[in-house]
């Protein structure tokens, strides 16, 4: 299976998505957007190709649905960052110890005077440049790799012990995607650094600030400038107010000159960039939110308001409207809610879970030819998350490995305006009830074999004991399931999560429509996308 591009979390407040696939469709909705539906392609169909051998079986091209309603996974304990618990298999409790100042003591105890690395990939980590780019994380943890024990050494003798460090790599990212105030608990404690819980240097919130030479005459300036800047920024982030929350994560210092810029008064003279991309150096986090520059407008509705989610589902899996307007695609709950929206038992239901629907001959082989086609002639590029958000709004491409395939962007013209692929566009907002204005292009997929999408990660995953659901690739198949709760259609069912499990065998394709709860297009045209 294939799963939806992440989301940062700054936009959890205003959209939800829809996603959608070539032949196995998926549909799961995220906050800011509604839902999201893919398609790929079958087992045992053409479309499942090896350019060398002719139709073959994509096997364990599966998807895997994963619910954390009562999961605990923690990556403060995956040492080797490859999603499991070290130490553990999947699915079994890590011990927590519940001593607190027990908890303090064995950790200033586990962290010894001497300069070693904490861990054995941190050379490579090195190798990749994340010493630079990740400092609170690597220079600690990693500190003989990086070259920094002086550093080490100095924090020791000054009785910061233990450092102001991140524990996990991914903290940075982490934080820079909001997390720090979405799940505060845990990155209070395992990012310390990312979330400004403690404080080391400018390069917390940002690129580190470079000082001019000492005999130039702003030197002191930009000092003074760093330290305010500083006190500046652990007030925001000490700062309880929601409001503050929702920007101090993209408040940052875009270029390693800001500090001595605002020295020279450039955040009066050139204020438009400057307030923006240096917000730290001119104080002025609060211009980073997106509510000043993308405002709601009365008029601009969202598509679905509380309890209308599981009316939806409903209707499409009990067929309760009485028309068999979905009784063509044969839809199955494979997990829905025990109680229904007026208030009776779902029959058969045992387990209490967010909607997961799987519909059949959803597209037509003709149909799922035409997006492959026109995958090919767009020309498909390595697919990336998307990244953490900057402060203009504009977002960060993330390609890492934990994503393998291949994408390309269906355009309008390529895709709403073809006679073939036109009317999937419209069957999609015809069954989710959703104008076509809200989806974003249709994102096309190429799996080869090897390639895979891992979990699922727009929020943090430190939860286990999970129940999965695993679906198998049809022609024609489609999954739907919301990613955000029906009384609340703004917030995030944490329940939900997914993954492309990796190929073995011939070629998967997919394509993913992002449906908004708002108009998409007119979002986009506005620059607020």
């Amino acid at each position: 299976m294939t799963k939806n591009i992440d989301l940062p979390h700054g936009l959890r407040q205003r959209w939800t998505t829809l996603t959608i696939y070539a032949v196995l469709i998926i549909f799961s909705t995220l906050s800011f957007r509604t839902a999201s539906a893919h398609v790929i392609s079958s087992e045992d169909e053409p479309l499942c190709t090896n350019s060398a051998n002719g139709p073959e079986e994509c096997n364990a091209s599966y998807s895997k649905l994963v619910d954390y309603e009562t999961a605990n996974f923690d990556p403060a304990t995956d040492n080797d960052h490859d999603g499991e618990a070290d130490g553990e298999d999947f699915g079994e409790e890590v011990d927590e110890d519940e001593d607190e100042e027990g908890d303090y003591e064995e950790e200033n105890e586990d962290w010894s005077p001497e300069c070693l690395d904490r861990y054995d990939d941190c050379q490579e980590l090195a190798d990749e440049n994340e010493c630079e780019s990740n400092p609170g994380y690597m220079h600690f943890q990693c500190p003989e790799s990086c070259n920094t024990c002086d550093e080490y050494t100095d924090s020791y003798e000054r009785g910061e012990w233990p450092p102001c460090t991140d524990k996990v790599v991914d903290c940075k990212s982490w934080a820079a995607s909001g997390e720090c105030a979405y799940n505060t608990e845990f990155m209070q404690k395992e990012c310390q650094r990312s979330c400004m819980t403690c404080f080391v240097d400018t390069n917390q919130f940002g690129i580190s600030q470079s000082l001019p030479s000492e005999d130039d005459e702003h030197y002191s300036r930009t000092v003074q400038v760093i330290d305010e800047s500083i006190e500046y920024m652990k007030k925001l982030w000490s700062d309880s107010n929601p409001d503050k929350n929702r920007i101090n994560y993209k408040c940052r210092n875009m270029e390693s000159d800001c500090s001595f810029w605002a020295a020279l008064g450039e955040c009066q003279e050139n204020s438009d960039y400057m307030k923006i991309n240096c917000a730290p150096a001119c104080q002025s986090c609060e211009l980073l939110d997106i509510r000043l520059k993308c405002p709601i407008t009365e008029d601009n509705k969202m598509v679905y308001k509380p309890g209308e989610l599981n009316a939806l589902m409903e209707r499409i899996v009990d067929n309760s409207d009485g028309k068999g307007t979905y009784l063509q695609y044969n839809p199955k709950a494979i997990s829905r809610p025990k109680i229904r929206s007026d208030g009776t038992a779902a029959p058969g239901v045992e387990v209490d879970g967010p909607w997961i629907v799987l519909f059949e001959n959803f597209v037509s082989e003709a149909e799922a030819e035409a997006l492959i086609a026109a995958g090919a002639k767009k020309g498909y590029e390595r697919s990336a998350d998307v990244g953490a958000e900057n402060p203009d709004g504009s977002h960060e491409e993330d390609v890492n490995d934990g994503r393998t395939s291949y994408n390309a962007w269906c355009d309008e013209e390529l895709c709403n305006d073809d006679p073939i692929i036109g009317p999937v566009i419209q069957r999609i907002a015809n069954v989710t009830e959703t104008p076509v204005e809200n989806s974003e292009d249709l994102q096309l997929l190429r799996y080869e074999p090897g390639q895979y999408y891992r979990q699922h990660h727009d929020y943090i995953e430190y939860q286990e004991d999970l129940p999965l659901r695993t679906a198998s690739p049809k022609l024609g198949s489609a999954v739907l399931w919301p990613s955000v709760l029906d009384d609340e259609p703004e917030k995030k069912d944490f329940r939900t999560d997914h993954e492309a499990l990796e190929v073995t065998k011939g070629i998967k394709y997919g394509a993913n429509a992002w449906i908004h709860t708002r108009d998409y297009w007119k979002a986009e045209e506005n620059g607020c996308t």
